[in-house]
């Protein structure tokens, strides 16, 4: 077994993300940002526009195998 890096498709360098909520505990992410703000103003614009779907700010970030450790 090799130690083989999987890229990740998500940009982690952006730790805000907004997620909609999808049925059967599923989820999609929308949007990444750098902060909090700009992630809720986002929010409160889709709110406004696509009021029938569900949507969440997460503070997401991966976690190695070592679960103290961060990428």
């Amino acid at each position: 077994m090799t130690n083989q890096q999987i890229p990740l498709t998500e940009d982690y360098t952006r730790p805000w993300a907004l997620m909609r909520l999808l049925p059967k505990c599923q989820r999609y992410t929308v949007a990444r940002f750098f902060n909090r703000q700009d992630a809720h103003n986002h929010l409160r614009f889709l709110d406004r526009y696509m009021p029938e779907a569900e949507f969440e700010v997460v503070f997401d970030l991966p976690v190695t195998q070592d679960t103290n450790q961060f990428l």
